[in-house]
């Protein structure tokens, strides 16, 4: 039987109105704020929506919001961060006479079903089969994860969906085999004689495979959890971006052993089912190689330690500098460009573009806006920007503002990440560090060549195009050539 509102509200009330105690997670093209324990449950709710096909709108689905339930008393469980409203304009709140069930549209596209709605012959847009789906989610101990507001009997509340269990019963973990998308996914990499897998990938022919050794890129729309041992219920090291780039050392069944840093050690167990080898440039089929080609010198990335690189940047929050350096260093392990003169240009092109060493948006400044945001951009066909509203939409993203619909297009599809569908995710950590190397990979010969003379000015042109933050740029590398000079 279900927990009723007020029983969640005294279960989770630490979280309660209490920002700091939500995440920040990616679900499926949207972006949400819940609270920390609940990215899981999440995670297997938005598996679910991808196996059906079900497309997420961002611009009417929310999460987190501190206020007092709709119709009611007290405050909403949206304020405990346990509560998603999907798509509530082809889902909208029905406060209807007397009690009934859910009416569901029987037109076969998400399309078709939403018009039903506007036409009043339907409460959802979504399917019975979806739904069924969502509440056969079930943790470890077979507890169910899910009410959905559909369901109520009074009103009709489709968008709604809440955690029906206490922080404690969440703990267990999920269910994989529950979870319908995650069960597919797992079974889609036992396959025998390399037959390709759900993911047009080759997998090994047996379950364990020793000392792979091999680049896979993260593939998982929401993040991938780093777990410290290989089970659902070990706990989550970290959540790993999608297009972080890593290591994977061995196979334990669906799980990979893998390495973050590029140094042969182990940093936690992944589903590998979330993982796929890298893009390779298309005009360097090796650009995805863990080897450093001996004519740009040495691999000096174990030099570029958060002390090291700290020097370079004395006005940064080490924070800062600590949590994103690993994917900036990730980015040009994966692109060769590991050598003095390439890490030296990456770190000081941050140093020039985003000074406070993370990912970040483009603001508004005389270079880019005359009347509305960006409209300087608009119609820039040097940029790519072809379409109304591509100005503001393919603004400065990243370590390296990557700027204009034909980067994001260009870039996008060397590191395997659709930045034209989401631009947001040049701003995630992982993809930003891949965004970055590969925009210098792109650039290296004109990069090198003014390097080799020490030519700063043309180095600088060579990524921005001009100028721009030329003094920090020049002031970064000299700090770095002293920082990186020590010897292994």
């Amino acid at each position: 039987m279900g927990k009723t509102t007020e029983e969640l509200r005294r279960l989770w009330r630490a979280f309660q109105c209490n920002d700091h105690e939500m995440v920040l997670m990616r679900f499926g093209p949207d972006k949400i704020r819940v609270a920390e324990p609940t990215t899981e449950a999440w995670d297997a709710l938005a598996a679910v929506l991808l196996a059906h096909d079900y497309e997420i709108r961002t611009q009417d689905t929310d999460s987190f919001n501190c206020r007092e339930i709709t119709n009611g008393s007290g405050p909403s469980l949206h304020s405990f961060g346990i509560a998603l409203d999907i798509n509530w304009k082809t889902n909208p709140y029905i406060d209807h006479t007397g009690k009934r069930k859910v009416r569901f549209s029987n037109k076969p596209t998400q399309e078709a079903r939403a018009r039903d709605v506007t036409m009043r012959l339907a409460d959802t847009d979504m399917t019975p089969e979806m739904i069924e789906d969502v509440e056969a989610i079930k943790t470890n101990d077979g507890v169910k994860v899910f009410a959905w507001g559909g369901g109520f009997e009074s009103v009709k509340d489709c968008m709604h969906f809440e955690l029906d269990l206490s922080p404690a019963e969440l703990a267990i973990g999920i269910d994989p085999s529950t979870v319908k998308e995650w069960a597919a996914l797992e079974t889609s990499t036992e396959v025998i004689d390399g037959t390709p897998d759900a993911w047009g990938l080759l997998s090994d022919a047996s379950p364990r495979a020793e000392s792979l050794e091999e680049n896979y890129t993260v593939i998982a729309r929401s993040g991938l959890r780093l777990r410290s041992s290989a089970s659902t219920t070990a706990d989550v090291v970290r959540t790993l971006s999608p297009g972080t780039i890593i290591s994977v050392l061995s196979r334990d069944g669906p799980w990979a052993l893998v390495d973050l840093e590029g140094d042969q050690l182990a940093d936690g167990f992944v589903f590998f089912s979330y993982l796929r080898r890298p893009k390779a440039h298309v005009s360097s089929p090796s650009s995805f190689t863990t080897e450093v080609p001996a004519a740009f010198g040495r691999d000096v990335l174990h030099l570029a330690t958060p002390d090291a690189v700290a020097k370079m940047f004395p006005v940064t929050p080490r924070s800062n500098i600590s949590a994103n350096l690993p994917f900036v260093l990730a980015g040009l392990r994966a692109t060769a460009l590991a050598d003095v003169a390439m890490v030296l240009m990456a770190l000081s092109t941050i140093r020039a573009e985003t000074e406070g060493f993370r990912p970040i948006s483009e603001g508004r400044s005389k270079y880019n806006t005359r009347y509305s945001e960006f409209d300087l951009y608009e119609g820039r066909r040097d940029l790519g920007n072809i379409e109304p509203g591509d100005g503001p939409r393919f603004k400065g993203r990243g370590y390296v503002q990557l700027t204009g619909r034909h980067n994001y297009k260009r870039i996008g599809d060397i590191v395997g990440t659709n930045l034209i569908a989401d631009p947001e995710l040049a701003n995630e950590s992982g993809v930003a560090g891949l965004v970055l190397a590969q925009f210098l990979k792109t650039k290296e010969r004109a990069i090198r060549h003014a390097l080799s003379v020490h030519d700063f000015v043309a180095a600088r042109r060579a990524v921005n195009g001009g100028s721009h933050g030329l003094d920090r740029f020049v002031d970064a590398f000299k700090r770095g050539e002293t920082a990186l000079s020590a010897t292994p």
